[in-house]
């Protein structure tokens, strides 16, 4: 009798049990959870162009499974983004002659924020001590670097970019004061006879080199000046051909070497 009696007490707390369960899992479903952003952090702004950026914005969770009572949602934070806000353009002028330092280099800035504070930070700083110079100029054939650092707010934040371009001066011209021609036809006519460089007397530590199509040197002189010194020599002429020659100039004040050809014609 007393196992019967045990018995039933035992199903009448499983009763109770099931009872309980069943309410509460009636409550639960009967429940509703609105998916939400968590973790979300930034807001939308928009600038006076009416361009939109966000800033660190919490996309909206989706629900990705779902059995009638659970779901599973996902989502994810957006950077700080701003697209093709800034655009730096780059304008230079080489130098006109070699014997020139007038090369220039100008910068320009398109930008989408109102008044941003900017900065050119050059190298060689010596160009721009102050961090402010959007040109430079009497330059040097050479290569330069410029950083330009934009500033501005989002907001109440401030916000930096940083944009960096090289730019070469080149010296594809001959010196100014210099004039060479590449034309000699000696024939002894008085005209044309030589070698001739115009204004190179300015230049009296010059040193020139000519050379065959062989790159045998044929002739290395210091301070060429188309008189006492020149070529050909009239006792060269017998063995030299009528073709082309080639010349290295080294002008003896700093600047670079010249190079060019020459045309003989003997007859």
């Amino acid at each position: 009798m007393k196992d019967i009696k045990k018995i039933h007490e035992i199903k009448f707390y499983e009763k109770i049990l099931f009872l309980f369960l069943f309410v509460s899992l009636t409550n639960i479903s009967a429940q509703t959870i609105t998916p939400q952003v968590i973790n979300s952090a930034g807001g939308n702004w928009t600038l006076p162009n009416g361009t939109t950026i966000s800033d660190n914005v919490g996309e909206p969770f989706v629900t990705t499974i779902a059995n009638g009572n659970n779901a599973i949602t996902q989502g994810f934070l957006q950077n700080f983004v701003i697209a093709n806000v800034f655009s730096v353009s780059v304008q230079k002028n080489d130098v006109s002659c070699k014997d020139k330092n007038d090369g220039n280099i100008s910068i320009g800035l398109t930008s989408n924020i109102p008044s941003p504070q900017i900065n050119y930070f050059w190298i060689p700083q010596s160009l721009c001590p102050l961090d402010d110079c959007n040109s430079i100029d009497s330059l040097k054939p050479g290569t330069y670097t410029v950083t330009v650092k934009i500033s501005y707010y989002i907001g109440s934040v401030q916000k930096d970019t940083s944009i960096t371009k090289q730019v070469t001066i080149d010296d594809v011209n001959e010196p100014c004061k210099v004039k060479i021609y590449n034309g000699v036809t000696a024939n002894g006519d008085g005209v044309n006879d030589v070698f001739t460089i115009d204004n190179i007397s300015e230049f009296p530590k010059n040193h020139l080199s000519i050379y065959n199509r062989w790159g045998q040197l044929l002739y290395d002189e210091d301070g060429y000046d188309n008189v006492t010194k020149f070529w050909p020599r009239k006792d060269e002429l017998t063995k030299l051909n009528s073709t082309t020659y080639f010349y290295v100039l080294k002008l003896g004040d700093g600047s670079g070497l010249i190079k060019g050809w020459i045309e003989l014609l003997k007859d």
